[in-house]
């Protein structure tokens, strides 16, 4: 019955907050549901400080007893102009108030407060504002149209966007060195999926830097990459993007000297590779439909390097004779590393930037960065991610040709990551 009063005071001062116009949703249900688990799991903490055969649910009841009339308290006070301009005095204000007001509550739960129950009912409620904040769950049950409007302003320019990539691309590979005649040469395609983090950009643009490099090819690159807050200065990356660019480039190379290095990193799936660019209608890349497009657009020397979870997916559909495939992990793992304040993955980190520029051949500088993830995960005591290779024999020759001269050194490799 406490609980469904709390229940029915929120929903009333939802309800006299809510803004003209909104309509009722269920949504903020959840949020709910999720910080009522948490702050059960808190009291049954505070409980077990207490002592081990206190009974929670003693505790339960003086705190939802309260809680009607602190949610009426802050919700009249966040109204009130003097408040809302001092955020920081609010807050130590609010958090020394359910300090005392906890200490109380566990007096009455138990009759006296224990040094140990307190002290764990303390770290709690200063730690609630910073849970609080990094969860940000919407707990409203009366929203207006705006997400469906901001929406909809996002998609407005999607088809002249969309429209305009085929013409792009063809800008793109036109700006490209020609081939040198004399030798094989190499060509890099990079494509970074997922536009919420700007980390496989990074990484895809790392790769190609790391790539000329270790070929001697220069000028002879191109980057489709998604990024929710700058579609202008690269082609996006989509499926039909990435088909029509291997055709692009394929028309410039010597279908019988040349190599395509293909570096893909996004998040991943055991269905294939993730493709977002905010709101865009994008499909996502599975590993049969990238085989296909490269069989299409006649390229036979690939490299192919997939930095994502599950990424093991692509071995089985890539690998052939002529092709070097070299995934981050296996079909059944997810590989790690791809939090935003990274510069890159753990799996760019240790190929692209701690084996490539120091090992002769590429099948040298994945066994070295195979060892070194392997090393890292079992000091985090992460699950193995198990990155993978497949070479063909007569792919593994025409590389040593072209990989046959002395250790490649860093240069300007790591000025990139401080662009």
């Amino acid at each position: 019955m406490l609980l469904l009063l709390n229940l029915f005071v929120w929903a009333a001062l939802d309800t006299l907050h809510a803004e003209t116009g909104s309509e009722l949703r269920l949504d903020g249900l959840y949020g709910w549901s999720f910080y009522l688990l948490m702050a059960l799991f808190g009291c049954g903490l505070v409980a077990r400080a207490y002592c081990r055969q206190a009974d929670t649910r003693s505790l339960l009841i003086p705190a939802l007893s309260v809680s009607p009339y602190v949610l009426i308290l802050f919700w009249l006070l966040s109204d009130v102009s003097q408040v809302e301009t001092r955020p920081g005095l609010e807050l130590v204000a609010a958090v020394l108030y359910l300090i005392l007001l906890g200490v109380r509550v566990i007096q009455a739960a138990y009759t006296t407060a224990r040094a140990k129950a307190v002290v764990v009912a303390i770290v709690l409620i200063i730690a609630a504002p910073l849970m609080l904040r990094s969860l940000d769950l919407d707990t409203r049950l009366w929203l207006t149209d705006d997400v469906d409007e901001e929406q909809a302003e996002d998609n407005s320019g999607a088809e002249a966007l969309l429209y305009d990539q085929p013409a792009r691309l063809v800008a793109s590979v036109e700006h490209m060195a020609p081939r040198d005649p004399a030798a094989a040469n190499v060509f890099y395609l990079g494509f970074a999926g997922d536009g919420e983090q700007s980390i496989f950009k990074r990484e895809a643009l790392f790769a190609e830097t790391v790539f000329a490099e270790h070929f001697s090819s220069d000028d002879r690159a191109l980057e489709l990459i998604n990024d929710n807050d700058d579609r202008d200065s690269y082609p996006i990356a989509s499926v039909s993007g990435l088909q029509q660019s291997l055709k692009l480039i394929a028309s410039r190379m010597d279908p019988e000297q040349d190599v395509l290095v293909l570096m893909l990193t996004s998040h991943g799936s055991q269905d294939g590779l993730a493709v977002v660019n905010g709101t865009l209608p994008l499909s996502q890349l599975d590993p049969a439909e990238l085989r296909q497009a490269l069989d299409e657009a006649g390229i036979k020397w690939r490299v192919i390097v997939v930095s994502a979870c599950y990424s093991g997916v692509f071995l089985d559909a890539l690998k052939g004779d002529d092709t070097l495939v070299i995934t981050a992990a296996d079909a059944s793992h997810s590989s790690f590393g791809c939090d935003d304040d990274r510069d890159l993955t753990y799996f760019g980190e240790a190929f692209l930037k701690d084996s490539m520029p120091t090992t002769r051949t590429l099948e040298e500088a994945f066994r070295k960065a195979s060892a070194l993830i392997q090393q890292r995960e079992t000091s985090e005591h992460k699950i193995r991610s198990n990155p993978q290779m497949s070479v063909g024999a007569p792919m593994h020759d025409k590389l040593m040709g072209l990989e046959a001269g002395p250790v490649h050194r860093k240069g300007n490799v790591t000025t990139v990551l401080n662009r």
